[in-house]
């Protein structure tokens, strides 16, 4: 059995580095740092930094750098037990970063066109050239020559140490996300759809393979003589060469993940993938089979029982994670099922447990998890919890007042009658005989005959109670919604309300033997502790922003761990004075957004994102996944009305909801090109979508069929699509192309927009007035139909990707990279530039009135405004025990 910290939810790796068979690093979003010394068989977490990371560089086992956003470059001499930010003297996001074999001369480069130079060993950094581009990899053979890459087919290359570079003619436009050089002159690059360039003379010439694909490609890597070369990329992708790139073969990988780094032992036979959602492949036979080292556990935890350094925390999809050393290191055993399991409980001799969940499943393990039984529950109700006084008797309890009990450890479960039908959310025991439950509408059942019989007890709240812990004796304690802290010293006769300090819904408590020091988690990465036995709450510092479903203490303190969302693991062994994250709990990255507004306020609306995911929401307070059906990542999504959308993402997928979410069925598109924005007019028959190629389909007939419309320029690719009314239209798209439209679409021209920096978003206010923004910066807007297009000055350099306006036209707001976010209040006249203090980057932006707006981003980030944007809220959706 593999030994992993989880992968944390949808942080994408973006950067691979090894250095022998046994040592490699990973790098990603969220300031993700994963190393190992065994060949991949553990992966450890390093650094302190939140900012996203995109490349990783080792000279050897102790020396390193790392790139990534906002101009961080991170350097270490001790294989990452330290790792020190570098001056760089720039905020633009960094993409590459490339050494030398001696590890004294390297480049970074990122954003603007920035090249960073180091001659000593990445101790201080200095400028080489900020052409206005955009650089996305770079790659250094010795400590005079390298070569950078980046959009358009940029490429450019030196050969004294960068005092000097020069563009070499790549005979492309696409945009080129992989580089590799070997020594004699030959050198290869990889890019938007399928592209691979070879050359053979350092890059002063080009061809194009013909490699079979249509899908980025990102992961380049050659070996030495040049013969054997890999690229891979979007959907698992992965490409082989023998022949030094003249001809490729489809490896497969078996993950549907994009692969976005690659790095390979120099006889190419073992070496490792990286990419989204936390993924590590590793392969020992050139490619042929690959094996998951990390992969790529994004699922919520809602349940953890543990005894001794061992512990069990159980989720989604069947997820079990076991620790036996305190939390230092988790096990991901399968565990036969893929039902949300909800409760467990572990034995002290730590081999026999039980877990339970969806379904009235009841799994049954003798071995500490290494393989699991199904036991026959009897129901099919969810069973929510579990307790076993010894390995014969034990308790479940779950929805609509079910209760089942065994005597023989689960080899036969029976119901037990108990008074009322709420469902019930934990069982506890002070020993054979005393027990309590909890549950819904504030439901507290005893029995002091082990179970045969339960009593009602009374409580002084309505809402539902999640969590409780039994002290011993006659103390016992009740969490619950609304911040419910509930006490009894009297076994039950009485129960008490205690102050908590927060109305926010509470979901796990524990507590030492003694009774002395316990803790209470729930939403928003809420921690409370007392050390008086509960006289006062304090709450902690848990440095996670995610819910936190389910806490276990040791009976002397030694250790709490805590789990949450999107797989949180958080330990510590001081009393909670500090947590240790075994994973950084961050969502996954959200594209798409639209927001109903009546009355000048929000009241709900939709939010696409990576991995299929799907959010939406009813009155604009809460948000909540829906089953999208695919894996595919989603770009936007565009409404026309409260129960009808579409959605549109990767590989042509376009998908449509007519009851409010409820399901999602799939389109035929007719396309393979990714599709990376939607229109849907309110009649929810006539529609558009746009996308790479670049493509544009269109819809008469709610997207039964979609019908390809023709552009006057077939080069480059699409980001965004507009409608004002029925006929008038934009399209927006690279090289700071604008497409118009008056007739539908049936026909498309060229309109001056003046730039030549990629547009990413375009909004029509109304059939004369329009909005575009794009890299480095750029507003444009028009308000004769656009005839004629101006440039408006946003007053800061970061690229835009979206940009909306109030129904009135005069508040509009333009969000980036980088946590930007530009206001206008006058109608576009002028700019502010600002931020949400959020620190990720912002993928779209809805503008419901001059005081209230919507923005969603990175790590699951949806974010809302009610005063203008002085300050802004984060709102956190659960997949699963918000529905308590």
């Amino acid at each position: 059995m593999m030994i992993c910290n989880i992968a944390p939810r949808s942080v994408n790796l973006q950067g691979v580095c090894r250095v022998d068979d046994a040592h490699a690093w990973a790098a990603g979003d969220g300031g993700m740092i994963l190393a190992t010394a065994d060949g991949g068989r553990s992966w450890h977490a390093q650094g302190e930094t939140d900012k996203d990371l995109r490349a990783v560089c080792f000279a050897d086992t102790r020396t390193g750098w790392i790139a990534g956003r906002d101009g961080t470059l991170l350097h270490t001499v001790d294989g990452g037990a330290h790792w020190e930010r570098r001056e760089t003297g720039t905020d633009r996001n960094l993409y590459g970063v490339s050494f030398a074999p001696s590890g004294r001369v390297g480049w970074a480069v990122g954003d603007s066109g920035v090249i960073l130079v180091s001659v000593d060993g990445g101790r201080t950094w200095r400028p080489q050239s900020f052409e206005e581009t955009h650089y996305t990899r770079c790659f250094a053979l010795d400590e005079r020559t390298a070569w950078v890459i980046g959009k358009h087919g940029s490429i450019r290359a030196t050969t004294d140490g960068g005092a000097t570079w020069e563009a070499r003619p790549s005979t492309t436009t696409v945009d080129l996300r992989g580089i590799h050089a070997v020594p004699g002159g030959a050198v290869w690059a990889a890019g938007r759809g399928g592209t691979v360039l070879r050359s053979t003379d350092g890059g002063a010439s080009w061809a194009a393979a013909e490699t079979g694909t249509h899908l980025d490609l990102y992961g380049l890597w050659a070996a030495p003589d040049g013969r054997r070369v890999y690229t891979s990329g979007d959907d698992g992708v992965l490409l082989a060469s023998e022949d030094g790139g003249l001809s490729w073969a489809v490896l497969p990988t078996g993950t549907a993940k994009d692969l976005v780094a690659l790095a390979f032992a120099p006889e190419g036979d073992r070496g490792w993938a990286v990419g989204d959602s936390g993924t590590i492949l590793n392969t020992r036979d050139s490619g042929t089979g690959w094996t998951p080292q990390l992969s790529g556990i994004h699922k919520d935890l809602v349940g953890v029982h543990g005894t001794g350094t061992s512990a069990w925390a159980v989720g989604q999809d069947g997820l079990l994670a076991v620790t036996a050393d305190g939390g230092a290191t988790w096990q991901a055993p399968a565990t036969g099922t893929d039902e949300l399991l909800w409760g467990a409980h572990v034995l002290t001799d730590r081999r026999h447990g039980w877990v339970v969940g969806a379904a009235g499943t009841v799994l049954a393990t003798e071995d500490g998890g290494a393989s699991w039984r199904r036991q026959d529950s009897g129901t099919d109700r969810t069973l929510y919890a579990v307790h076993f006084t010894d390995r014969e008797r034990g308790r479940a309890v779950g929805a609509a007042g079910t209760v089942l009990a065994t005597e023989d450890g689960g080899a036969s479960w029976q119901h037990r009658q108990v008074p009322g039908d709420e469902s019930l959310y934990a069982v506890d025991f002070a020993d054979e005989k005393r027990g309590w439950v909890v549950g819904a509408a504030g439901t507290v059942l005893a029995t002091e005959d082990g179970g045969a019989s339960w009593r009602r007890q009374s409580t002084p709240v309505a809402g539902s109670l999640t969590d409780l812990h039994v002290l011993g004796g006659d103390t016992v304690w009740a969490v619950g919604r609304d911040g419910a802290l509930l006490r009894t010293v009297d076994g039950g006769a009485h129960w008490e309300r205690r102050e908590s300090g927060t109305g926010l819904a509470l979901w796990g408590v524990s507590f030492t033997a003694s009774g002395e020091h316990g803790w209470a988690v729930g939403a928003g990465g809420t921690v409370l502790a007392t050390a008086d036995g509960g006289a006062t709450w304090a709450r902690q510092e848990s440095g996670v922003a995610g819910n936190l479903k389910a806490v276990r203490a040791a009976p002397d303190g030694s250790w709490v761990h805590v789990v949450g969302d999107g797989s949180s693991v958080l330990t510590s062994e001081d009393l909670g004075a500090g947590w240790r994250s075994g994973v950084a709990s961050t969502g996954r990255n959200l594209y798409g957004l639209h927001v109903f507004a009546e009355g000048g306020r929000g009241t709900g609306g939709w939010v696409a994102g990576d991995g299929g995911t799907l959010l939406g929401s009813r009155g604009g307070d809460r948000w909540a996944p829906r089953p999208s059906g695919t894996p595919a990542n989603l770009y936007s999504v565009s409404p026309a009305g409260r129960d009808a959308a579409w959605a549109v993402g990767r590989a042509g997928t376009v998908l449509v909801t007519r009851d409010g979410g409820a399901s999602w069925q799939r389109q035929p598109s007719g396309s393979l090109k990714d599709l990376l924005e939607v229109h849907v007019r309110p009649d929810g028959r006539t529609g558009w979508a746009v996308g790479d190629g670049p493509t544009v389909l269109a819809t008469t007939d709610g997207g039964a069929t979609w019908a390809h419309q023709t552009l006057p320029e077939p080069d480059g690719a699409l980001w965004a699509v507009d409608f004002a009314d029925d006929r008038t239209g934009w399209a927006v798209g690279t090289g700071g192309k604008v497409f118009g439209t008056r007739d539908g679409g049936a026909s498309w021209e060229l309109q001056p927009g003046g730039v030549e920096d990629d547009l990413i978003d375009v909004h029509a206010v109304d059939p004369l007035t329009c909005w575009a923004v794009g890299h480095r910066g750029t507003v444009l807007h028009t308000r004769d139909g656009g005839r004629s297009w101006q440039r408006r000055d946003a007053g800061t350099r970061q690229n835009f990707t979206a940009v909306h306006f109030s129904p009135d036209g005069r508040t509009g707001r333009a969000v980036g990279r980088s946590d930007t976010v530009a206001t206008t209040l006058d109608g576009g006249a002028s700019w502010q530039a600002g931020t949400t203090g959020s620190g990720v980057s912002l993928w779209n932006v809805r503008v419901v009135s001059a005081r209230e707006s919507w923005i969603v981003g990175d790590e699951g980030t949806v974010l809302s405004t009610a005063d203008g944007g002085t300050t802004w809220d984060q709102h956190l959706y659960s997949p699963e025990k918000d529905a308590i």
